[in-house]
C-alpha cells in the first residue's frame, strides 16, 4: 500500500511540474454543406505556456506535434484536408486549423432523431488540441448552462459558431509569440 501511495504522489508531482502547452481562447466554426459534411475551423488565441520555465519545451511541442506533426489528426479524428497554421494577431500567438468533414457526427455533434435540435456537449473534462479544461464564453446557439453543458442549435441551422475559454493569461503563464518571432517560424 505504501508503495502504491509513493507512486501516486511521484506520478502527481512529474505532472504538476511539466509545463503545459496551453491558450487563453478557443474559437470553433463549423459549417454545413450537404447532409452532414462540410468545413470547419478552431481558432487559438494567445498560445502561451503556463510555465515559464517550460516554455521552450512547450514552443517544441507547439511546432512539431501540432504545427508539423499528427497530433490534430489524433484529435480531430472524422476531420479531413486538414491545414495549420500560427499567425500573429492583436500582438498575441495565435493559431488556427481548418479541414473539411464528412460527417460532422464525428466531430462530437449530435442531431436527435434527424429532425430535433444539433446538439455539441461541452465536457468539463475536456483536453483537445492545445489542452485545458474549456469553459463555455459564447456561441450563436443556446448553452444549456454548467448543470447541463450543452450548446443546442435549431434543426434546420447550418453554421455552428462558439468560443471558449481556458487559461487567463498570469504571472505564471507566458506568450509564445516571441519565441515564435525569434526562431522564424512565421
Amino acid at each position: 500500500m505504501k508503495k502504491i501511495f509513493l507512486f501516486l504522489i511521484f506520478g502527481f508531482i512529474s505532472v504538476y511540474l511539466t509545463g503545459c502547452l496551453t491558450t487563453e481562447t478557443k474559437e470553433y466554426s463549423y459549417k454545413l454543406e450537404n447532409d452532414k459534411s462540410g468545413h470547419g475551423s478552431i481558432r487559438y488565441v494567445n498560445i502561451m505556456s503556463d510555465s515559464i520555465a517550460n516554455a521552450e519545451t512547450d514552443y517544441q511541442e507547439l511546432i512539431q506535434s501540432y504545427l508539423k506533426g499528427d497530433e490534430v489528426k489524433k484529435d480531430l479524428a472524422g476531420a479531413k484536408n486538414i491545414k495549420t497554421r500560427l499567425f500573429e494577431e492583436d500582438n498575441q500567438l495565435c493559431g488556427e486549423v481548418s479541414f473539411d468533414f464528412d460527417d460532422i457526427t464525428k466531430l462530437k455533434f449530435y442531431k436527435y432523431k434527424e429532425t430535433g435540435p444539433w446538439c455539441y456537449y461541452l465536457s468539463i473534462l475536456s483536453m483537445g488540441l492545445i489542452g485545458g479544461t474549456e469553459t463555455y464564453f459564447s456561441s450563436n446557439g443556446t448553452f444549456g448552462g454548467d448543470t447541463m453543458p450543452v450548446i443546442f442549435w435549431d434543426g434546420s441551422q447550418k453554421e455552428f459558431k462558439f468560443k471558449t475559454s481556458l487559461t487567463t493569461p498570469g504571472k505564471s503563464t507566458i506568450s509564445l509569440l516571441q519565441m515564435w518571432k525569434d526562431k522564424g517560424e512565421n
